[in-house]
């Protein structure tokens, strides 16, 4: 093993620790808390709890897809394609592909979720939406997760695993070398459709949804401050508790939303690169650590915009100055 490639799983591999360690931590977190709310206050935080789990689904997507994303890395770094072989690499890509998938819809239900929460509008269709919104959040959720699996499956189809054997330079020992190549088996329009039903869809209702948050968010704490000027001084207008967890998770969506969109903007130079870039393994080493990266930023933005996630992550990395307070 030569030393860059040393440097190679280290580097990624550290990378890719930190974001198993925040979505571990989110998901154990959540769990605990749904465990000791009572039957009964689970009815009545029921939009909590929803947005909670969809949390969680976020984390669960984020672990895997980081553990995968490492694991094709690591195979990939070391040559072990011929070791695994047609049906564990064909696993191993589609886990990755339906976890990455997830990751970006969970996400943008999460958004659509917060966007129910926040903004109020006076329709009787969205009244009713703002009441059923934790339901319609579970029953997306297993769409999604359905919708992904399904679409995911053109794209696996078109890979194609071959072997061939490489002689050394004497010619008289030979190794195995496998190398992976995209057949054209599916039409291009399908995988091109599939792929933005995948990652640019969602990034859309991304987009939207950040965008209406923020602007009703705007708009509101301004008629609040010419409300309140007459009789309250304009500091307190816009310093209740429940604006300022608005405007928390308002800038953790528009956090997500760039990462996103970064990622998009990734995902779309990988896929085109390999029509005008020879060197993969460049290519390869730059997606293997922009994964990493997303999981671990995806996480930490979840852990700081979230309430109780960072109160229990505080409890954890602070616990004296807990003890003191109580």
């Amino acid at each position: 093993m030569t030393p860059v490639v040393l440097v190679k799983l280290v580097g990624d591999g550290l990378l890719a620790c930190l974001g198993v360690a925040g979505n571990a931590f989110i998901l154990s977190s959540n769990v605990w808390h749904f465990c000791r709310v009572k039957g009964g206050a689970r009815e009545k935080q029921g939009s909590l709890l929803a947005g909670e789990i969809t949390i969680s689904c976020i984390a669960v997507a984020n672990l895997l897809l980081d553990l995968f994303g490492f694991l094709w890395f690591l195979m990939k770094v070391l040559h072990l394609d011929c070791l695994i072989g047609n049906t564990g690499y064909t696993c191993i890509m589609y886990t990755f592909m339906v976890m990455g998938s997830c990751s970006f819809w969970f996400t943008s239900w999460l958004c659509i979720f917060y966007l129910v929460k926040i903004i109020s509008v006076p329709n009787a269709f969205f009244i009713r939406l703002k009441r059923n919104i934790s339901v319609l959040t579970f029953t997306f959720l297993v769409i999604s997760f359905i919708f992904s699996c399904v679409l995911s499956i053109p794209n696996i189809l078109s890979i194609q695993f071959y072997q061939t054997n490489i002689s050394e330079g004497n010619g008289s020992l030979s190794q195995s070398a496998c190398n992976m190549t995209i057949q054209n088996n599916i039409p291009s329009g399908i995988l091109i459709f599939s792929g933005f039903l995948l990652l640019y869809l969602p990034a859309g209702i991304m987009v939207y949804a950040c965008v209406r948050i923020v602007v009703y968010l705007r708009h509101h704490i301004k008629r609040m401050e010419r409300s309140s000027s007459s009789d309250i001084p304009s500091s307190s207008s816009s310093s209740s508790p429940a604006l300022q967890a608005q405007i928390r998770i308002s800038r953790m969506i528009t956090c997500l939303v760039i990462i996103y969109l970064l990622c998009d903007i990734v995902l779309f130079w990988v896929l085109m690169s390999r029509f005008f870039i020879s060197n993969f393994a460049l290519i390869q080493d730059f997606g293997a650590i922009a994964v990493s990266v997303f999981t671990g930023g995806t996480a930490s933005m979840l852990i700081f915009g979230n309430s109780n996630l960072r109160r229990n992550l505080m409890s954890i990395c602070c616990p004296a100055s807990k003890s003191t307070k109580t």
